[in-house]
């Protein structure tokens, strides 16, 4: 029997051009007073704040009741690292946890947009199957190469590698892929890891991605 959905209360937003995966770090560098604002509380009340894609170039509308121009599948966000480089400057890291639905939506007067989420499942346990090994050794080599190259800083990805399971292949895969982000919110949303790994698969087949990955 299926779990209920858990339902949340207003949370605030980052709407950026990219994608934040369950165990992706994001890093970001923070600087309006908005989201100065919001990292201070996150940081203090130690709650998330959640990162969802913008889709186009259009400006966000600010009617609450409009439809905005990001994602209504993000991933929430928990706020590790705070630094200061100087007055009104901070560069943050922050890891994804879980993913989430977006209900309802508002915008607050300074900007801020807040968002009502469904949390979904985390992705069960599953896996590699046979076929898919070459992609797991293809997202090996990356990893090898973004650790020896510190190309990411230090604890590029918070968990351990787990190069055995189908949702831990498919959201660093997701992650790393040059793809626009209405398409990896479509990855995001999927909420069968293997049908997730299924379509990177043929994502990196069809576009001929492994040797722009690797370079």
């Amino acid at each position: 029997m299926t779990k209920p959905s858990l339902i949340a209360s207003w949370i605030p937003l980052f709407p950026l051009g990219t994608t934040l995966f369950p165990g992706g770090v994001i890093a970001l560098k923070i600087f309006e007073a908005r989201y100065l604002d919001m990292m201070k509380r996150c940081l203090r009340e130690n709650s998330p704040f959640g990162v969802v894609s913008i889709l186009d170039n259009k400006p966000i509308d600010s009617d609450a009741s409009a439809p905005v121009n990001f994602s209504n599948i993000g991933t929430l966000a928990k706020l590790e690292e705070f630094d200061p480089i100087q007055p009104a400057l901070y560069m943050t890291k922050s890891y994804g946890t879980q993913r989430f639905r977006i209900l309802n939506i508002k915008q607050e007067s300074d900007g801020l947009w807040m968002g009502q989420i469904e949390l979904m499942d985390a992705d069960p346990a599953m896996p590699l199957p046979k076929e898919h090994e070459k992609v797991a050794a293809l997202l090996h080599e990356i990893i090898s190469i973004i650790k020896r190259e510190d190309l990411r800083g230090n604890e590029a990805f918070i968990i351990p590698d787990n190069l055995d399971d189908c949702g831990w292949v498919s959201n660093r895969l997701a992650e790393l892929l040059p793809l626009p982000p209405a398409q990896k919110s479509h990855l995001l949303a999927q909420s069968n890891p293997r049908i997730r790994l299924d379509l990177i698969s043929e994502i990196i087949e069809d576009n001929d991605l492994r040797n722009t990955m690797l370079h």
